[in-house]
């Protein structure tokens, strides 16, 4: 039964939608449709994608920022794709993008794969694995109440065992020569993350890259908040912050950057500058 088609839009409340499902007079899986014309299936019991069911919106600039560096038929990675709508919303302008999607939870895999059934015509490679800088496995612990809140686990915490997955080894495998955009958000797991990375950075097949810095999430492993910045930095990577909220807190004063496929407002940074208490999505590109 899937009672909430049959209710008025405004009525489409947390709490009704909640009880709803757990009164199993809707189904917890169901189509969600956000951004005008973008697809998937999300979990109504899971408080972060039914807010994108309620709003029908979700990330608007993510979409903006990545769709600058999409040509037709370039690889896209989705690190950490939760329920994959930062990969299902760019379907409808870049279709022709081979997708590569990373969840580590083996449930939200599942509502991933289901997702890829409405877009027959795309390409995606779905991976099941913990991303990391070295083979073997790792615990991941898993949040009941908020999937997007799950994290590869501390000395403290207990969780399930996942096969690890190396970057610079998957990409090898797949004879990926260059990957035109990349979003990670691990929920502090990032640094691994880029250092099993580091062959591919080191020579720039990476071309941009969109990554989530919290100051909790490095702190649950005993990191500095710009740790991920001056690993990117190291190699050559320019940061920039590209959010215009974002823009007073430091940095260079903002300018229109030209790319290929588009233009972008950013300010530009050095990774020391990054304040230790600050939160948001930084952009790091590859020299010219």
């Amino acid at each position: 039964m899937q009672v909430l088609r049959l209710i008025p839009k405004f009525l489409r409340k947390h709490k009704i939608i909640e009880l709803a499902c757990r009164l199993k007079l809707h189904s917890r899986l169901d189509k969600c449709e956000f951004n005008n014309r973008s697809n998937a299936f999300i979990d109504l019991l899971d408080p972060e994608p039914r807010n994108v069911y309620i709003r029908r919106k979700f990330d608007s600039d993510f979409f903006e920022i990545a769709s600058t560096f999409l040509p037709p038929n370039c690889n896209f990675f989705d690190l950490g794709a939760n329920h994959g709508l930062c990969t299902f919303g760019l379907l409808p302008k870049h279709s022709t993008v081979h997708f590569h999607l990373f969840e580590a939870n083996e449930s939200l895999l599942e509502i991933i794969k289901m997702s890829t059934t409405l877009h027959p015509d795309s390409v995606f490679f779905v991976n099941h694995a913990c991303i990391t800088e070295k083979v073997g496995y790792t615990t991941f612990h898993l949040e009941p109440n908020q999937s997007g809140q799950s994290h590869v686990a501390t000395r403290l915490e207990k969780g399930i065992e996942i096969k690890n997955l190396v970057l610079d080894d998957y990409c090898d495998e797949k004879k990926l020569s260059n990957i035109a955009f990349a979003k990670i958000d691990l929920e502090g797991h990032e640094l691994a993350a880029l250092r099993g990375w580091k062959k591919y950075l080191k020579k720039h097949q990476l071309n941009a890259i969109y990554i989530e810095i919290m100051p909790e999430n490095q702190n649950r492993y005993n990191l500095k908040t710009n740790e991920p910045l001056l690993f990117l930095e190291s190699l050559g990577y320019d940061l920039f912050l590209c959010k215009e909220d974002d823009f007073t807190h430091f940095g260079e004063h903002p300018k229109e950057y030209e790319f290929e496929t588009g233009t972008l407002i950013l300010s530009k940074f050095r990774g020391e500058d990054f304040p230790e208490d600050f939160s948001t999505d930084v952009l790091a590109l590859a020299p010219d």
